[in-house]
């Protein structure tokens, strides 16, 4: 009887989902063809311009703070899924967040290099 309320409760979790993800993709799809499409060449009528000149656009903001909070985060969390793995059995659960934090970790980084924030050799 309990396999049969999981299951239960597997399927309505999953019709659900399955109906915000059909709901979200047709909204998508006629507000894409409802929407106003504007029509002409020059900064005028770029995409979100409004009929206006759009000002000239603003130097790169580079803050080496929010670089390295962003870092420090990432560590952070990633050293605290480690650390209460560690009490699970067997060694799946941390070898699977040791691969995803370290995946997670080579994305940042490679973020980090593309921001300025550090030079490849």
């Amino acid at each position: 009887m309990r396999e049969a309320n999981r299951l239960l409760v597997s399927l309505d979790l999953a019709t659900v989902i399955l109906s915000v993800v059909v709901f979200v993709l047709i909204f998508y799809f006629v507000a894409g063809k409802l929407g106003k499409v504007s029509t002409g060449t020059g900064p005028k009528y770029d995409a979100f311009a409004g009929g206006e000149e759009l000002p000239p656009e603003r130097g790169k903001y580079h803050s080496e703070l929010f670089v390295y909070a962003a870092l420090f985060v990432a560590f952070e969390v990633i050293g605290l899924l480690l650390a209460s793995s560690i009490a699970a059995r067997g060694f799946l659960w941390p070898l699977l967040f040791t691969l995803a934090g370290g995946f997670s970790l080579f994305v940042l980084m490679l973020w980090f290099v593309g921001t300025g924030g550090a030079e490849l050799a």
